[in-house]
């Protein structure tokens, strides 16, 4: 995960804009943007303190595996360069990091907001998959997962792939369907 990454997501899981934010931490809204672009790489301690007054903080936990900030973040670009398929394998990995760690792990890697993908459905579905694989673990959510943006208007499958086949919502997992995002529950299932 980026500085870029890290300080847009808190920034944007605050509804903070970077006027607010640079006021916040005692810097210049450019050097906040600069940052976000991934033009300027801050120390830590700058970092750290931009992060303070957005209200988050930067720490390190042993985990593996992807956050729902990057795969959110990746999942962007590889639909800007029109590769849902590659979206698809992204968000796969992101299901299998979920499932390969303890209770703590699934927490950590989806404590903060994704930034929207830019398509509402991947939206959705990032969301009921954390969800998905944190009820498997009994484990807290994240007040973003609470969010309704994240639900669709009307069920539709998640598209991926040109011949891809709607599932039957008998085989949908709660957390998806709540979210109107049609995924086969053994599409979760590691390969």
């Amino acid at each position: 995960m980026t500085a870029a990454t890290i300080l847009r997501a808190a920034r944007l899981d605050q509804g903070l804009a970077q006027t607010e934010l640079a006021r916040r931490a005692g810097t210049a809204q450019a050097d906040v943007s600069l940052i976000e672009r991934g033009h300027r790489v801050p120390t830590v301690d700058t970092l750290d303190r931009i992060l303070r007054s957005a209200g988050h903080r930067l720490i390190a936990v042993p985990v593996r595996g992807a956050t729902g900030v990057d795969t959110a973040a990746t999942i962007a670009d590889e639909l800007a360069e029109g590769r849902a398929d590659k979206a698809f394998r992204t968000f796969l990995s992101y299901s299998d990091s979920l499932a390969d760690s303890d209770p703590a792990g699934r927490v950590i890697l989806s404590a903060a907001a994704p930034a929207t993908t830019g398509d509402d459905a991947w939206d959705a579905a990032l969301a009921a998959v954390t969800e998905y694989w944190l009820d498997a673990a009994h484990a807290p959510k994240a007040e973003w997962l609470r969010d309704g943006s994240r639900t669709l208007a009307a069920p539709r499958p998640l598209d991926y792939a040109r011949h891809a086949v709607s599932p039957d919502p008998a085989d949908v997992p709660p957390q998806f369907l709540s979210r109107n995002i049609l995924v086969d529950e053994t599409t979760l299932a590691s390969v």
